[in-house]
């Protein structure tokens, strides 16, 4: 029943769809349910009086269709009184169970209440693979029964599979099965782990296995006799019009439609854009079933429909109204559900050729490093660049929006705030690399995550509150992967500095500056400081006193706020407050890592010399591994790996004959900020 909408009218940004989880009791355990639902009653959810006053106020305003789901929405005594009271206000109504339910006497009751279309689910196509989905022997027995119950009382049904891993295969099968049974509509799912789904993250497949399966769903739906909707992967969208098999039409079919056309509703009356992202957009309760209050009104929504603030590749994507990315998966794998589309590997031709002039270059390479935490820092940018303010927030937002600037605000000393982080290294075996990395990225902890050339493959960054959480965290990812990870924390710091100098002309180094200071105790913070950290780890907003909006949401004064700020930078809590830019939009697109053995009792001179190379942003001293027995540790950036290996030779050459070589990445599975204290 996804997308269904498309043949129906609407004003701009009117629910088309609605998924209403009228119970989220149910008789399966299924491996990937978003609400983990049981087999037992819930307290809380609405009343049938509630449920009749909740479809008053939306037919009120709109037509959507209301997707009665849950949980096994069957399990709710008075479902077809729902239906009914939903199909006399003219919606139009449809219901998705699990098919257990299904047989003569309940389809007629269907039928009855005005709903003419279900969907049942088949995530295999024999009943071993499904019920070892769905956790419930005899489930595919059980929905092919409901399936020839509701084919002989005539009521539609489409068939919804959840794609992972471990059904991928066996992908061809299911839809061959759907189109045997007489389905109307095949749907398939693609897997956002939340709820259950977390237990599957090491089954979701990889973004190279996103882009093959859309590819092959567009050319099956050209060849088989069904319609197929794509559920959970708005890039399908992007993909049909670069097949040229996009069919156009007064009504478009959208990617992600969460809070623009498309909302969701819990078993409480909780509001989300989608089941799968579990942030509230409102509480139905708070306003007395209010939906269209919540529609109109809501933060959330209202920010999913300003397109122009997705950030990263979305931002920039020429495909954003017809795709948008997914939010949810953007949220569980970043914690920022306006970031681009994790899943995505398309690379957008408006990034690829953002162009900047000297004003450009000159901001990016002052504010990488130096922004003024003033009352009013645009204007001080403003005088340092004889223009004016307005100008530059719309040079700083045009190259957030292109993907230059990932983020504007505090880049802070894990060790300071009580963190600890490390380096940490596997051995994958190609054909579960993506698979892996995938796993690997939606821990909150990593923030950068790379594909390296060496047998060392996979090699990503790992905070954690504690040094024995961050030992759990690597022995749980072992044991649901099946790889071994090898931590190579950092024994000396000589360098942390990544500022790229652009004004010199084309890309060419990175700045030349002091490290910041590095504390080696942890500071004590209050509640509020502690809420401050959060505020800074977002970007401040593009305004003429950005930092009035962090005092109000503190209750402190713009002053206090800018003095914290000092200190903090002062201290080297902070390690510099500015843009953090993506280098491969600066020009640098080679990221070597260069190591090198050097003997213990030398190491710390090597270290610190390295720590004067200008292309170098990174330098450690860490421990060597089995098979790569080197312990210095260097980043270098360059325009091309050729330039990076002639940085390195230059670097050998004058540092002394230690044994060295550098790893390229290959393959940027994730680069984010930390977020501190969530």
């Amino acid at each position: 029943m996804a997308h269904e909408h498309a043949s129906r009218g609407g004003a701009p940004n009117t629910p088309m769809l609605i998924a209403w989880e009228v119970t989220r009791s149910c008789m399966l355990a299924c491996k990937h349910c978003r609400a983990a639902a049981k087999a037992t009653p819930y307290e809380g959810e609405l009343s049938t009086e509630d449920c009749f006053k909740l479809l008053d106020n939306i037919a009120a305003f709109a037509k959507p269709i209301i997707i009665l789901t849950g949980g096994e929405p069957m399990l709710r005594p008075d479902i077809y009184d729902i239906a009914a009271y939903g199909t006399k206000l003219g919606l139009r109504m449809v219901m998705a169970p699990c098919g257990a339910l299904i047989n003569d006497e309940s389809a007629k009751k269907i039928l009855a209440s005005g709903v003419s279309q279900i969907s049942i689910s088949l995530d295999g196509a024999t009943a071993e693979s499904h019920d070892a989905f769905r956790g419930v022997e005899g489930a595919f027995e059980s929905s092919m029964r409901g399936i020839e119950a509701a084919k002989r009382q005539g009521l539609g049904f489409q068939i919804n599979t959840t794609i992972t891993q471990t059904n991928l295969d066996e992908l061809p099968k299911i839809l061959d099965l759907a189109i045997e049974l007489g389905a109307n509509v095949f749907n398939p799912f693609l897997l956002v782990p939340t709820g259950r789904g977390k237990e599957l993250i090491d089954q979701e497949i990889s973004p190279r296995q996103y882009e093959d399966t859309l590819r092959w769903l567009a050319r099956v739906k050209e060849e088989k006799d069904i319609p197929i909707r794509v559920t959970c992967a708005p890039h399908y969208q992007r993909i049909v019009r670069q097949m040229g098999l996009h069919k156009g039409g007064r009504h478009q079919v959208k990617g992600c439609m969460g809070g623009q056309q498309f909302a969701f509703i819990s078993h409480v009356g909780k509001v989300q854009i989608c089941g799968f992202l579990e942030e509230e957009a409102g509480d139905l309760r708070k306003v007395d079933l209010d939906f269209q209050k919540v529609w109109e009104t809501s933060e959330l929504f209202l920010q999913m429909r300003d397109l122009s603030a997705y950030k990263g590749r979305c931002g920039g994507c020429e495909f954003i109204r017809v795709c948008g990315g997914c939010r949810a998966r953007a949220f569980a794998m970043t914690g920022d559900y306006m970031n681009e589309e994790p899943f995505c590997t398309y690379e957008p031709k408006k990034l690829a050729k953002l162009e900047r002039d000297e004003l450009d270059d000159k901001l990016l390479s002052l504010i990488q490093t130096d922004f003024p935490v003033a009352a009013r820092p645009f204007d001080e940018l403003a005088a340092m660049f004889d223009t004016d303010a307005e100008t530059v927030m719309q040079r700083i937002g045009r190259l957030q929006q292109g993907g230059v600037i990932r983020r504007l605000g505090a880049v802070f000393d894990s060790k300071s705030l009580g963190y600890v982080s490390t380096l940490v290294a596997a051995s994958v075996p190609a054909d579960r690399l993506d698979e892996v990395a995938a796993t690997v990225s939606e821990l909150a902890g990593v923030t950068h995550n790379y594909r390296r050339e060496h047998k060392y493959n996979l090699w990503f960054t790992l905070t954690a509150e504690s040094a024995q959480s961050q030992q759990d965290i690597l022995a749980d990812l072992s044991t649901g992967t099946g790889v071994e990870f090898f931590p190579l924390p950092a024994l000396v710091v000589y360098k942390i500095r990544v500022a790229f100098q652009l004004v010199e002309g084309s890309p060419s180094a990175t700045a030349t500056v002091a490290p910041a200071p590095q504390l080696h105790e942890i500071v004590s913070l209050g509640d509020e400081q502690k809420h401050l950290v959060r505020l800074l780890q977002e970007s401040i907003p593009l305004a003429d006193r950005p930092f009035d909006s962090l005092a109000e949401q503190l209750g402190w004064s713009m002053e206090r706020v800018i003095e914290q700020i000092a200190e903090w930078r002062s201290a080297g809590v902070v390690r510099r407050f500015g843009a953090v830019v993506n280098h491969h939009r600066l020009g640098f697109a080679a990221n070597g890592m260069a190591v090198f053995r050097v003997p213990d009792d030398e190491i710390d001179g090597v270290g610190e010399r390295l720590a004067e190379w200008a292309e170098i942003s990174h330098c450690y001293h860490r421990p060597p591994l089995e098979g790569f027995d080197y312990n210095l540790f260097a980043m270098v950036h360059g325009q091309t790996p050729e330039q990076v290996r002639d940085i390195v030779a230059d670097i050998a050459s004058q540092i002394g004959p230690y044994e060295h070589t550098v790893l390229f990445s290959t393959t940027e599975y994730k680069k984010v900020s930390m977020k501190y204290f969530v």
